[in-house]
């Protein structure tokens, strides 16, 4: 026997030996050995880094997801794992990328290189014109590109060298001038197809996005945002002297300049990388303000904020009965009068009800809340129509903001309108029969037609809320995490829960 250890030999030999590492060493050790353990902590980590990637390359040539788990590969990431399905989807690429040469994937796997420097390796030799190529050549090719990751190029210098390291090994294929023209043609249309922008919430009060464009569309964005920062930083500094002038001549008090001096230093300590947001956050409003916000979906895009009906309510019946604002400051008599008269109820025979009589109903009284639109929108078609009317679909987006497949970062404008009951089964048009999903994932929840009780993604609804669940294969619930933040659902929904059946709750 070679002493070899298969994988889950080695896995539990790898997390025996993390169990037992013991860190009160970092105590008595000097900075140059603090820097030591660290690199070597990341070796390590870039080693098994590489390793993962050539199981999920593995994982995904054989289908192993969709065969034991009834779960593309990206998707069986981003459930079990907790990620989103960008992310999820970018590591099944990368470990494409990995393991794209085997004298690439050998060198991360050695720790000669990092995973992110032998993916763009691995890119290269996938863009270099291999079929024309001998094996000594792509021999050749490699390892000069490992040279290159190993002697300290950057990430992005890999992965703009092809046509050098085509130059060095096989120059009889180096493109001709003619031959640099066409590349660039070809450069362009790939760059064109694969532009991208998405957005998601980052739970933190904020929104993330990213993307790429081509090269000139993206010089323009970034020129046009530097010149707004620069312009900025202009009048900055002509405010300032405005200040300066003003202060001399007696125009502010002392009072006035600082206070004025204040607020200006907190536009000044902002960090270019503020500036660029402030810059493109300005761009939309001047867009919005001149009124060139472009309609879509049959109406302009707006920001919907979502009110709990019942508290509404009763802080409307609150204020109309006292006077008084959630904050205790007083109405003024007429807005008293106004939000009285909107707030008289009216019985099922059409009596009104004093705004007095509604606060008391709000105590005890079951509430069943009719909002009627313009043109008192119906929010359930039955089997009449099979397509969702836009009323039915603007109520989808409030309540699902997007794809609910968990992980899944697409917008309500990017999703379909999806039956859980199929209207081939009888499935009426409904909101509570709907829900929004992406186009990839809508294959997977769909129900087969010829099995009906095949093993795979469903949907249902909570009978309390009426908001979708989404319930994985039962083969794939043993490998989904215990308890609640299961994962990603949407974009705009990014907490979701486990129960103790492996329900994904959208």
């Amino acid at each position: 026997m070679s002493g070899k250890r298969n994988v889950w030999q080695t896995v539990k030999v790898i997390e025996e030996a993390l169990d037992l590492l013991d860190r009160s060493c970092a105590a008595t050790m000097n900075p140059a050995q603090t820097l030591a353990a660290m690199r070597a902590m990341r070796r390590l980590a870039d080693r098994m880094c590489a390793e993962a990637a050539v199981w999920t390359d593995r994982a995904a040539k054989t289908c192993a997801a969709e065969k034991a788990a009834g779960t593309p590969l990206s998707d069986y990431l981003a459930v079990t794992e907790g990620r989103s399905s960008s992310e999820a989807n970018g590591l099944v690429h990368q470990a494409g990328r990995i393991t794209a040469d085997p004298r690439v994937r050998d060198a991360a796997l050695a720790g000669t290189v990092s995973p992110n420097k032998a993916a763009a390796a691995g890119a290269v030799l996938r863009d270099l014109p291999r079929h024309d190529m001998s094996e000594a050549q792509r021999r050749a090719a490699a390892e000069r590109l490992i040279d290159q990751a190993a002697g300290g190029a950057t990430t992005g210098q890999i992965a703009r060298s092809a046509d050098r390291v085509l130059e060095q090994v096989a120059p009889d294929l180096a493109p001709t001038p003619d031959g640099r023209a066409a590349e660039a043609e070809r450069r362009r249309r790939r760059a064109v197809r694969e532009r991208e922008l998405t957005f998601v919430e980052d739970g933190r009060g904020s929104v993330r996005f990213w993307g790429r464009l081509p090269q000139m569309e993206g010089d323009l964005l970034r020129t046009v945002v530097g010149a707004c920062v620069e312009r900025g930083r202009g009048d900055e500094r002509r405010e300032l002297e405005t200040l300066k002038a003003q202060r001399a001549t007696g125009e502010l008090s002392a009072g006035q300049y600082f206070a004025a001096r204040t607020v200006l230093g907190e536009r000044e300590s902002r960090t270019t990388a503020q500036r660029q947001a402030d810059a493109i956050t300005d761009m939309v409003t001047a867009l919005q303000s001149a009124g060139q916000v472009p309609v879509a979906g049959g109406e302009a895009p707006r920001v919907v904020v979502t009110l709990d009906y019942t508290r509404l309510l009763q802080l409307a019946v609150e204020a109309a009965a006292t006077g008084l604002r959630p904050d205790g400051t007083m109405l003024d008599e007429v807005s008293v009068a106004r939000l009285r008269t909107a707030v008289t109820g009216t019985t099922e025979t059409g009596a009104d009800v004093a705004a007095s009589q509604v606060r008391l109903a709000c105590c005890d009284a079951g509430i069943l809340p009719t909002v009627l639109g313009q043109a008192s929108e119906i929010l359930d078609v039955g089997r009449e129509h099979r397509l969702v009317t836009p009323q039915i679909r603007k109520a989808l987006t409030l309540r699902d903001s997007g794809c609910v497949f968990p992980g899944c970062t697409v917008p309500a404008p990017a999703c379909q309108a999806h039956h859980v009951i199929p209207w081939w089964a009888g499935g009426p048009t409904s909101l509570n029969n709907l829900v929004l999903i992406c186009r990839h994932h809508h294959g997977v929840i769909e129900p087969h037609r010829f099995a009906p009780a095949a093993d795979q993604w469903r949907i249902t609804f909570d009978p309390d809320t009426g908001r979708p669940q989404v319930h994985p294969p039962r083969r794939l619930r043993h490998d989904l995490p215990p308890g609640p933040d299961a994962g990603e659902d949407s974009a705009h929904q990014p907490e979701t829960e486990t129960g103790a059946q492996g329900t994904l709750i959208a």
